[in-house]
């Protein structure tokens, strides 16, 4: 019997300090309080590991947070419990993000010793007039260190984060972080635009909102990475993700094609047999042992058919038709024919073969195009 894809999520939610843009969840100040998170999430693996026997681990990624601020040992304490309870093998990626100023080349040495494949560090730009506005605790000098070390320690597999329109930033600062960036040793980078989140530092600060690049700055600086990274030899793969070939993401890649996940950690979901749930966002709580799960949604067929467009749509080779086909049993053209021939004559969508996909415009206004299909 074939054993089902899976991926596992872990979230370690400590962090220095808050970026003024960020809306995940984390905590800071609670060193006290990593030793017994790092306890806790191991009994949780340990006592959820059985219902995942049919399973067959694809990936593993650290998330947070800032996972690089627990003591290593703690990250391979972690790690160690994931392989004595699931089959980690040498094809399952092993990522972890990384904050350049929370690790060192020693550090970056007893990661990869342990097992962990792959690394993705939060840069977000190479410019220190740039990074302080926003939080962050770093210098793009010791990013690119970094990126070195990590090299240098025997990661293969490197990707970063750059966020371009960032409050002050020009399109010349974007295009010297990105040609800093395709300098390193680096296989993969995800570009982002910055978003303005509710309730964050950046929402409430006037002067920092009033200095974002405006919409037409923005698309400059997304086209930009397009052609420069396309003619640096990355393979625009996904919306806002590059990738030397052989490097694509196998973690997100899971998400965008429907592949089922498991999470762990406060506030982590999971996507199993048809189920969204998620942990306890109380960090005290989950300490304290209480790991139920809470079901967040049922997902029925209509629902996860226009999540399968959605989340497809954002690959840049797009829906596969017959794949549509093979896993809902229904013709994707009877089902949502109507939206994907008006989005086709409005010059948004394309299809080529087995394949519906964003146009060069259709990239542009995507969040258009998505909503249309929820």
């Amino acid at each position: 019997m074939q054993k089902i894809p899976l991926s596992i999520y872990i979230h370690i939610p400590f962090c220095r300090i808050k970026c003024n843009y960020c809306d995940f969840l984390s905590v800071c100040g609670a060193d006290d309080l990593m030793n017994p998170y790092t306890d806790a999430l191991c009994r949780h693996i340990a006592a959820r590991a059985g219902n995942f026997n049919d399973y067959e681990l694809v990936s593993v990624f650290f998330g947070g947070g800032t996972p690089t601020v627990l003591p290593v040992q703690s990250l391979i304490k972690i790690l160690d419990c994931m392989r004595d309870n699931f089959n980690i093998n040498e094809r399952v990626s092993i990522t972890s993000e990384a904050n350049p100023e929370t690790v060192d080349e020693e550090y970056l040495k007893a990661m990869r010793l342990a097992g962990f494949n792959r690394i993705s560090f939060g840069v977000q730009s190479f410019e220190d007039k740039l990074l302080t506005p926003i939080g962050r605790i770093h210098s793009a000098d010791r990013a690119a260190k970094a990126v070195k070390w990590a090299k240098k320690t025997g990661f293969d597999d490197i990707s970063i984060d750059l966020i371009f329109a960032l409050p002050y930033q020009t399109t010349k600062d974007f295009e010297q972080s990105l040609d800093t960036a395709i300098a390193l040793p680096i296989t993969h980078i995800s570009c982002y635009a910055l978003t303005v989140e509710d309730g964050t530092a950046l929402a409430l600060d006037n002067k920092l909102l009033g200095a974002i690049p405006d919409e037409s700055a923005d698309r400059l600086m997304y086209y930009m990475a397009v052609k420069k990274l396309q003619t640096a030899g990355f393979e625009h793969y996904e919306i806002s993700n590059w990738a030397k070939p052989g490097y694509i993401c196998r973690h997100n890649l899971g998400y965008w094609t429907g592949r089922q996940y498991a999470g762990f950690g406060i506030g982590a979901h999971s996507f199993v047999d048809n189920v969204r749930y998620t942990c306890t966002d109380n960090l005290r709580e989950y300490i304290n042992g209480q790991h139920e799960s809470i079901i967040l949604e049922n997902v029925n067929t209509a629902n996860a058919m226009s999540e399968f467009v959605i989340l497809g749509l954002r690959l840049i080779c797009g829906i596969n038709i017959t794949e549509f086909r093979s896993r809902f049993g229904q013709d994707i053209f009877k089902v949502f024919g109507s939206r994907i021939e008006k989005f086709i004559s409005q010059g948004l969508l394309s299809v080529d073969k087995d394949c519906i996909s964003l146009t060069k415009t259709g990239l542009d206004l995507s969040n258009v195009v998505f909503s249309d299909f929820l």
